[in-house]
């Protein structure tokens, strides 16, 4: 079904910006100077990686939409004077603001997935972990081991601006690891 919408609004935003084309009134908001496709390539772009980054959860793809629109306000006209770069340096603040509370996580899963992404951790359940480190053995070989942790704490809280994680693995001899992790922007910090 994803792929049906994805479709129709390709398909539509594709008509609407290279077939039927800007009115005068969204064109007369842009510098005489600049090249009309330009901005219709990144309106198109804009839309499509916005909505396939909805639909296929590609978050890739909030990157390229974020770009866009960054570069349509710089097309744009602003008034004469001391305040054109002001305008714009508020307008790009403000969209940054948004997109960075747009990527910022709100469910405990974007953590969960940080620390299986790491290479000595698997959570596959809520209760313990897996860690895989390697050791040298007395014939000076290297081998893998594994060691199963059990999760004693883990919380995730959101703000708007950034989310915070956190989880507490012990293993059978009482020694405890913490894992702190800060999201902004979408990314994963770990402290």
């Amino acid at each position: 079904m994803n792929y049906v919408f994805m479709v129709l609004i390709f398909i539509f935003s594709f008509y609407q910006f290279f077939i039927k084309g800007f009115n005068k009134e969204i064109m007369d908001t842009f510098n005489s100077n600049s090249i009309s496709n330009i901005a219709h390539y990144l309106s198109f772009g804009a839309i499509n990686s916005f909505f396939a980054n909805r639909f296929f959860e590609i978050d890739w793809m909030l990157w390229i939409t974020f770009y866009s629109i960054i570069g349509i306000l710089i097309c744009k006209k602003t008034e004469k004077g001391e305040r054109k770069y002001s305008q714009k340096l508020i307008i790009f603040l403000i969209v940054f603001l948004f997109f960075s509370i747009y990527r910022v996580p709100t469910h405990p899963a974007s953590f969960e997935k940080y620390i299986n992404s790491k290479e000595m951790y698997q959570c596959v359940t809520r209760w313990e972990c897996v860690k895989i480190s390697s050791e040298i053995s007395e014939h000076d070989s290297l081998r893998a081991k594994a060691e199963i942790l059990s999760i004693n704490g883990y919380t995730f809280d959101w703000y708007v601006l950034y989310a915070k994680g956190y989880i507490q693995l012990a293993n059978d001899k009482g020694n405890i690891e913490e894992i702190n992790g800060v999201n902004i922007c979408g990314f994963w910090i770990e402290y």
